[in-house]
């Protein structure tokens, strides 16, 4: 266990929660990002100490995301402005790659780690069929999907 030290008197510290009813060892998990793209990346957060899993967010079809450069930085010492912009557009393999067994194997491996996929639709069309395919795999006998992230704000 985990213990906090008030005065050299340990007191017993948890981090579990639940979300949507579901049990977390911990509240803190990784957000969908660019870290989170592939299967590899992914089963870095299985093994972490991380309380689930979250994959990138996916769109219907796989992206390449925008044009290179992505980011843009400004750092002016004289004045102590600091700055920073991306614009990623998105670059994902598309959501039947995060709903495949492989990456969720790959994600998942022995951990028992809930598995969250995140979606990022251009439009409600693509949330519906993104959502109906993840249904259609969870029906399919994929039990490790344990729920779904909507994404609003990308791609930026």
């Amino acid at each position: 266990g985990r213990y906090l030290f008030i005065k050299n008197n340990p007191i017993a510290m948890s981090l579990k929660t639940t979300l949507a009813s579901l049990p977390l060892e911990t509240c803190i998990y990784n957000a969908s990002g660019p870290r989170t793209g592939s299967g590899q990346a992914l089963s870095k957060v299985g093994q972490s100490a991380a309380g689930a899993i979250l994959a990138k967010s996916a769109t219907l079809e796989s992206q390449k995301g925008n044009p290179l450069p992505r980011t843009w930085h400004h750092n002016n010492d004289a004045d102590d402005s600091h700055a920073s912009m991306n614009s990623e557009g998105l670059p994902n393999s598309g959501i039947d790659y995060y709903i495949s067994s492989e990456v969720i194997d790959e994600a998942v491996g022995d951990s028992a780690k809930p598995y969250f996929v995140s979606i990022s639709g251009k439009n409600i069309n693509d949330n519906i069929a993104m959502i109906e395919r993840i249904h259609a795999k969870i029906k399919s006998g994929e039990k490790r999907i344990s729920g779904v992230e909507l994404n609003l704000a990308c791609p930026n």
